[in-house]
């Protein structure tokens, strides 16, 4: 018996293979009934029997065992299939092991009732490739599904933290107007919601750039020595107890996301206020050259040690050398602020690197080209 025609035969008995294993895998759903185990499987076998009926070609069969076979407009039964496991809290392992099972059953049960011959073995691979488009697919779908999940999510974050947040951040303000209210009780409160945004907007970024691959940025022309100007006489105000130096050579035109850049300096300024020695002056230092601008942010204190720097711009990666006094003051942050930093850095297509010593201190260097490839090197006036 062709297998094409074994499949349709016997496919109650492979369906209730199907039914015991799936009914064995681990998921954060509820239990499912034998009805939802099965979904849509059955379709998904009836696919691959009618798909071995068909001619095939060298180019096709290569593209089906890659997963690249055509696909028309509707929806397949395999992207069907992932919608329902993803919904029913299926990770996408243990749907991918659903297919491993199913392969195997059908191959022990065609095994037991035929014997191979060479259009038997031309069959069998043909619904290993099949079996392969069906994986490649229900993947597919599985993925697009998950960013569309993580794009809602952050929406709501967006907004149904951000807003209340600047509720609490505007009516600080008005009592910090009021003579009968204690400043340093109203700054306190505004501090606090100024962290807690800041944590909202790392986990953002942060979503953002593990959903798409890459930090979103959108360069426009100007003058990057203006911007970071900025975020150093704002953390300077922020910290007046501190003394931050910047030094300036060459000249900063170029094209760049001035948002992301003010982030990135932040970010740094943030990390060497935090972990430098607080009698000692914060550096930013900026100089260019003709396709390039930098900048660096140096802090005297404890080095990072050795075996951190490997991994420091890792997300949800913290250090574990001493921190300052004056650090242990402030919660820990979420471990996602270098992340960003880097991702940033990335998306402009520069580097970011570190080196930190305890006679030296700890440096880190931005280096960025000053337009994007393709980019008309020229500012407008």
């Amino acid at each position: 018996m062709r297998l094409s025609e074994f499949l349709i035969v016997h496919a109650e008995e492979i369906l209730q293979e199907w039914d015991s294993f799936a009914a064995t895998v681990p998921h954060a759903g509820k239990p499912l009934s034998q009805q939802a185990l099965r979904d849509h499987a059955g379709e998904i076998l009836r696919v691959i029997a009618l798909d071995l009926q068909r001619p095939q070609d060298a180019a096709q069969q290569e593209a089906k065992s890659k997963g690249q076979a055509e696909r028309g407009p509707a929806k397949t039964p395999a992207e069907t299939h992932a919608d329902f496991r993803m919904v029913s809290g299926f990770d996408i392992e243990s749907m991918i092991t659903e297919y491993r099972a199913l392969r195997a059953s059908v191959l022990k049960i065609w095994a037991q009732r035929c014997t191979a011959g060479p259009d038997e073995v031309e069959e069998m691979t043909r619904f290993n490739e099949a079996i392969d488009q069906a994986i490649a697919e229900s993947v597919s779908r599985y993925t697009r599904q998950t960013k569309k999940s993580t794009d809602l999510f952050i929406g709501v974050l967006g907004h149904d933290i951000r807003n209340p947040l600047g509720t609490i951040v505007m009516s600080a303000q008005i009592l910090a107007r009021s003579t009968q209210t204690p400043q340093k009780v109203v700054q306190t409160i505004i501090n606090s919601a100024v962290r807690i945004n800041g944590l909202i907007e790392q986990v953002v970024d942060f979503t953002r750039a593990q959903a798409s691959g890459a930090m979103a940025i959108h360069r426009v022309p100007g003058d990057l020595q203006e911007q970071l100007l900025k975020i150093v006489h704002e953390t300077q105000a922020r910290n007046p107890t501190r003394v931050v130096e910047l030094r300036r050579t060459g000249d900063f035109l170029g094209s760049w996301d001035e948002g992301r850049m003010g982030q990135l300096l932040s970010n740094l300024l943030g990390n060497a206020i935090r972990y430098g020695d607080p009698a000692r002056a914060v550096t930013v230092e900026m100089w260019s050259e003709a396709a390039e601008v930098a900048f660096s942010v140096h802090n005297f204190g404890p080095a990072i040690r050795e075996g951190d720097l490997s991994r420091i711009f890792e997300p949800l990666s913290r250090g574990t050398g001493v921190e300052t006094a004056e650090a242990r003051l402030e919660p820990a942050g979420l471990g996602l602020g270098l992340y960003i930093c880097r991702e940033i850095v990335r998306a402009h297509a520069g580097s970011l690197t570190v080196q930190s010593s305890d006679e030296s201190g700890t440096t880190f260097t931005v280096r960025l080209p000053r337009f994007a490839v393709g980019e008309a090197m020229v500012i407008a006036p």
